[in-house]
């Protein structure tokens, strides 16, 4: 009998053991489950937020300087000129090289250039409209005879020429229509009403002498006014014959000039250097052909420097007066640099106010063409707290900053996006100088993946700058 009893408190035991050994096993399962769930919805929680960029609320210097970069550039350029289409045979100089005033830059092939043919057609054309003009047959012979001695009327002696012919012409109208008129006063038949048989013949005889004098009259006012009128005509095509062949012989003569020019420039083999001073650009090489509208070299001239141009804006061209000295942002790139603030002038592509800084730049580590940058300004003052520009911001209640606050919590640190408002005291292109309820060292934004607002909750970027 007992031993029944102990088998079935054993199997009692074994029961209520087992069911407890569940209930653990399960509380495991679901606790885990939890953590799991908790851990993958913080994660997917913390890519939802903005990242951040920080950077410490520090000590600094604000240097208020205008920052630029330009292409150096020869300051009074010497632009040598080469005969067009020309083949060069030889290049006696490099960029760098020092040359004296007559030193050889290019040999030239010695050969008629396309030019001196062409400018020689140009002249042969100009000669046959010149004589196809001057014997056209609309200049009077006297004109013709006195152009082929090199004479033209002037244009006071072409005036009194016309005057003459108008004149004339309008003195035989004049004559003509009197005579006309003196023959219509005549009428048709003699007027012997109340004569007898003789007196009335006498009358009608003397009547047709007067009409045939009158009559003959009008005939010769006729001829001079045709006369007239073919002088003045001769005389106004002459003239302006004479206009057009004096057009026609100056550009005969301007060809033939051309030529004589052309021919004289190729007589020599070489292209000199006219002035001294070091070559800072070569156009062309050996086997090339020159263009009328090309330099063939730039020589920098001794005693000029280079000059290097950036726009900077109205407010900071405030801050600068010429004749301010500028440092090169990369001074360890060069041996010797001495930089002048020359000019401040307004920027003629920009109507909202920008301005021109040219800057005189003297160093034997600068060539045309190469990119220098530059910074001009005032001194610099050193603030206890300093901030990148990005970092301040502004809304209707004044300029504040946001700084990073760490709060604790089961998972990890949380971020969250604190304001702080912020006076500013000075700034320049890099930094502003703030105060504010700060004692330096805080993380504050910079910058920020999505909107940023005091209160939100954030992650910091990787790579946090300190």
């Amino acid at each position: 009998m007992d031993r029944i009893e102990d088998k079935e408190r054993r199997e009692q035991y074994y029961q209520g053991s087992s069911r407890k050994d569940w209930i653990k096993n399960l509380a495991i399962i679901f606790l885990s489950i939890m953590l799991v769930l908790t851990f993958f919805s913080n994660t997917i929680m913390n890519y939802s937020l903005p990242q951040v960029a920080t950077q410490y609320v520090q000590q600094g210097d604000i240097s208020p300087k205008v920052r630029g970069a330009g292409t150096a550039e020869v300051e009074d350029p010497y632009s040598v000129r080469v005969p067009n289409a020309r083949v060069i045979s030889a290049v006696d100089v490099k960029v760098g090289d020092e040359v004296k005033k007559g030193d050889v830059i290019y040999e030239l092939q010695d050969s008629e250039s396309e030019d001196l043919k062409a400018a020689k057609q140009e002249y042969n054309e100009a000669k046959s409209n010149y004589e196809k003009a001057l014997f056209s047959g609309d200049l009077t012979n006297e004109a013709v005879e006195r152009i082929r001695e090199g004479e033209f009327l002037s244009q006071d002696q072409m005036q009194e020429r016309l005057d003459a012919a108008n004149s004339n012409y309008n003195a035989a109208v004049q004559t003509d229509l009197e005579a006309g008129l003196a023959v219509e006063r005549l009428g048709s038949s003699a007027d012997t009403s109340g004569m007898g048989e003789t007196a009335a013949a006498a009358e009608e005889a003397r009547f047709a002498k007067r009409q045939a004098e009158a009559q003959a009259y009008k005939a010769e006012t006729e001829a001079a006014l045709t006369r007239a009128t073919n002088s003045r005509d001769t005389t106004i095509k002459s003239i302006q014959a004479e206009l057009e062949l004096k057009t026609i012989k100056k550009t005969m003569d301007d060809a033939e000039a051309k030529v004589k020019k052309l021919e004289k420039a190729e007589k020599g083999a070489t292209v000199k250097a006219p002035v001294a001073g070091t070559i800072s650009s070569i156009t062309y090489s050996a086997g090339d052909t020159t263009a009328s509208d090309t330099a063939g070299a730039v020589i920098q001239q001794e005693g000029k420097g280079m000059t290097v141009s950036f726009t900077c804006t109205k407010e900071q061209a405030q801050m600068l007066k010429v004749g301010l000295e500028a440092k090169p942002q990369n001074e360890w790139v060069y041996s010797e640099f001495t930089a002048t603030l020359e000019s401040i002038s307004p920027d003629p592509a920009d109507t909202s106010g920008s301005r021109i800084l040219k800057f005189s730049v003297v160093s034997p580590d600068v060539e045309a063409g190469d990119n220098v940058q530059l910074s001009v300004g005032g001194n610099t003052k050193t603030y206890d707290l300093t901030v990148p520009n990005s970092a301040v911001r502004e809304d209707n209640n004044g300029k504040f900053i946001l700084i990073v606050s760490s709060k604790e919590s089961p998972l990890g640190n949380r971020y969250i996006a604190t304001r702080v408002d912020v006076q500013v005291l000075d700034s320049d292109d890099l930094l502003t100088a703030i105060t504010g309820s700060l004692s330096g060292y805080e993380y504050v934004i910079t910058t920020a993946t999505k909107p940023v607002a005091a209160g939100m909750q954030v992650r910091l970027a990787e790579d946090v700058q300190q």
